[in-house]
């Protein structure tokens, strides 16, 4: 079974200076063979990136998450004035490990209940991500490849994720570490990969805002 590229509408995440500014952005169109991604804002964008620079376009499939090297052509505006970026693929689509996916750290609320929902734990997020959770709860409740049902406070929504457990670490503190991963098409997959891109962002302006100062 080939991957192919994303299609029309998909949300990715296009990667500059060698992965460092990942951004998040939408294939708009596809014109011989290259992609028309809305263009992304960051800090220090008002030029973009320069045309024959090297990136990458990542997205979420039913295998896993894909990855593909591009050249920026360069900026370019829709018929409806949209700005976009126009990158043409100059590889193979590669499928990348789970543990690639983007995590950002959080503090959120949640709970974790077995299938019979006769356990249920009430702890907090450390981070989030668009393959898992790592949370603190109280201990002794779950084992290694049980599946769960997580309920995630982000951003005031409650997104409800059903996962496994990938691991429980001992107790500090009174309370366990636990690592629950979701599967690649889960229905929340969307909510989540905003609230890390939004994340991501986040923590860049902060950090070129703390250098200039």
């Amino acid at each position: 079974m080939s991957t192919t590229l994303p299609d029309v509408n998909e949300l990715v995440r296009i990667a500059l200076d060698d992965d460092e500014l990942v951004l998040p952005s939408r294939v708009e169109d596809s014109v011989d063979g290259d992609l028309l991604l809305a263009a992304a804002a960051y800090v220090g964008d008002i030029e973009g990136p320069r045309a024959g620079t090297v990136v990458s376009v990542h997205w979420t499939c039913r295998r896993g998450v894909c990855s593909v090297a591009a050249l920026f052509i360069g900026a370019e505006r829709s018929g409806t004035g949209m700005k976009l970026w126009r990158v043409r693929p100059a590889g193979s689509v590669e499928l990348r490990q789970r543990r690639r996916y983007a995590r950002v750290e959080v503090n959120g609320a949640l709970s974790v209940v077995n299938p019979e929902v006769d356990t249920i734990r009430v702890g907090w997020m450390l981070d989030l991500g668009e393959g898992g959770v790592r949370c603190r709860v109280a201990p002794g409740a779950f084992k290694a490849d049980e599946p769960v049902e997580c309920r995630l406070n982000v951003d005031g929504d409650v997104l409800v994720v059903h996962g496994t457990v990938l691991r429980a670490e001992k107790p500090v503190n009174g309370y366990e570490e636990l690592v629950v991963t979701f599967p690649d098409d889960h229905p929340a997959a969307d909510l989540v990969r905003k609230h890390v891109f939004a994340e991501q962002l986040r923590a860049r302006r902060a950090a070129t805002a703390g250098g200039q100062a």
